[in-house]
């Protein structure tokens, strides 16, 4: 690497920034606020005594499965406890979605290509990109750190714990960076980062089912608190070997995008067939084409993580019983008839299904990329409906989504059952568990669909009405708002708290018709708006 190579990173650096002034803060804000809402939860709590509300949980065999022992036995600690899962994912969103949208996303809409008709050296924009999420990570840490220590935390501990999420965000920005460089395709970059993330989250639920102190401790973000241990012997020497780590995917980025075209990626593409199949003759089958690697890859992730959730869940019933706040959970007793195994496999459902949700919203999301891009208007200007086109691609949506959560009830089903030694009443129960999760998922698709037909320019807000859902778990959970405003979420209506036996069918069955009159809705929108060009 030459200086010259470096030339317009700080022009290209406050472009950045201008550009994601309204972006930036929210993912900054954003784990600053969930820390607070975890404070928030706990402090209700310390009427009970906080120490002995900790000790409740750490000897809980589900809530450890999930999260791991608990560290310190205080306010602080029951943040970095409870906190740090959740912090650690919308920083690595933040973080991959911002460096895949200034570099493989520019590279796309031509972008790039304007910048290095000036004099840019090769690698401004993979610095300049690494710089602004590198600020704003270091930006949430020191906020994160600052609220802790006005709780009333050590500064050192507060520290060690925001530098720990920053670097981990870093680490998340890097793996973005590097998935940019191996395909030409934004949307397989950010599912390299996603599938990333997922593998992440898997790996840190299996490190906290150890013990919290497995191998999997070094490898994963989501699990690096254990090494800096912030409010418990505070081991500031991990956080180097965090920072190093981190910085490893982002060297390798420089490397590998020094040995590739612009707009080109590292892997080439295939060439396509001379001809076409015999099937692929309509809009339906082209939509399949283009999301069935999304879908393949959404269909691995989905059954491993599953797979290894069935498998432990029924060992938790023999490791001990659940703490009162989870066996009273919203003020019921939710969990009396249900073993510790079926809690477990019943939140692993609710989980996956939150993500399923997000797998059927940038299905649909294909459209506005197809559209952007100018391929759409080259269909509809042809023997192609407006209709039919963007039915093609809700169809695959939505049946992409349903069969996600079929083939997982299926094998989350004969796995559990065969681990349960009850196979037959077992797979069942797991498989209507994980069915009657569609409903709300398709609702989310509609909403997309909706927005898609209407403004294709407001989108996002799909993904705010997905993490306001998300948010009322948190907030309902945590008792800052009762059962009747978390029923504005969809997926309450599938709750893991709700017996199988005792599913409301007319709410489902209400769900999926607001789902068909939102995508109508949507689809007429299509209908009669102009469609977008790259002109």
């Amino acid at each position: 690497m030459k200086k010259i190579d470096f030339t317009g990173t700080g022009t290209l650096f406050r472009l950045f920034l201008r550009r994601d002034r309204f972006l930036l803060p929210l993912w900054i804000f954003l784990p600053v606020i969930l820390g607070l809402i975890v404070a928030a939860t706990f402090s209700a709590m310390s009427g009970q005594g906080l120490e002995k509300v900790l000790y409740d949980f750490d000897k809980d065999s589900l809530i450890s499965a999930l999260l791991g022992p608990v560290m310190s036995f205080d306010l602080p600690g029951a943040i970095v406890w409870r906190g740090v899962s959740q912090i650690t994912l919308v920083l690595g969103v933040g973080s991959l979605l911002t460096v895949v949208r200034h570099t493989r996303g520019d590279e796309e809409t031509g972008r790039s290509e304007l910048f290095r008709s000036y004099v840019i050296g090769r690698h401004a924009n993979l610095t300049a990109v690494l710089m602004l999420t590198g600020m704003g990570n270091l930006a949430a840490g020191l906020l994160i750190a600052l609220s802790i220590i006005f709780l009333g935390g050590p500064a050192g501990g507060s520290f060690l714990f925001g530098g720990t999420m920053a670097i981990s965000g870093c680490f998340f920005a890097g793996i973005g960076a590097l998935g940019v460089q191996l395909r030409e395709n934004s949307g397989t970059a950010r599912g390299i980062g996603l599938a990333a993330l997922g593998a992440g989250l898997v790996m840190g639920i299996l490190n906290n089912f150890g013990g919290g102190d497995t191998l999997l401790k070094w490898l994963t973000p989501m699990a690096w608190q254990r090494i800096t241990q912030p409010f418990a012997g505070n081991s500031s020497w991990g956080l180097l070997y965090c920072a190093a780590l981190a910085a490893v995917p982002a060297v390798i980025a420089y490397v590998l995008s020094a040995r590739r075209d612009l707009g080109a990626g590292v892997f080439l593409a295939r060439s396509g067939p001379p001809e076409a199949a015999p099937y692929f003759s309509g809009p339906l089958a082209l939509a399949w084409r283009l999301q069935r690697r999304s879908f393949y890859g959404w269909l691995l992730g989905t059954v491993l993580y599953i797979a290894v959730f069935a498998a432990i869940s029924p060992g938790l019933s023999a490791a001990g019983g659940m703490s009162d706040w989870l066996s009273n959970l919203g003020g019921t007793s939710w969990s009396d008839e249900v073993g510790l195994g079926n809690v477990f496999i019943s939140i692993s459902f609710y989980l996956i299904s939150l993500f399923v949700a997000v797998y059927a919203m940038t299905a649909v999301l294909r459209l506005k990329k197809e559209e952007s891009e100018g391929r759409a208007e080259m269909l509809v200007d042809k023997q192609v409906s407006r209709i039919r086109w963007m039915s093609s691609h809700l169809i695959i949506a939505s049946l992409g989504s349903a069969a996600l959560l079929v083939v997982i009830g299926i094998v989350g089903g004969l796995v559990y059952g065969g681990a349960a030694g009850n196979l037959s009443n077992e797979f069942w129960y797991i498989f209507v568990m994980s069915v009657s999760k569609i409903p709300p998922v398709w609702l989310l698709l509609a909403i997309t669909a909706l927005l898609y037909g209407l403004c294709p320019r407001i989108t996002a807000l799909g993904w705010g009405i997905w993490l306001s859902f998300s948010m009322l778990e948190l907030a309902w959970e945590a008792r800052i708002i009762d059962w009747s405003m978390m029923r504005i979420s969809p997926f309450s209506y599938s709750h893991y708290t709700i017996d199988i036996n005792n599913l409301p069918l007319l709410p489902l069955f209400g769900l999926l018709c607001l789902s068909v009159i939102l995508t109508g809705a949507g689809l007429f929108g299509f209908r009669n708006r102009d469609v977008l060009t790259k002109a």
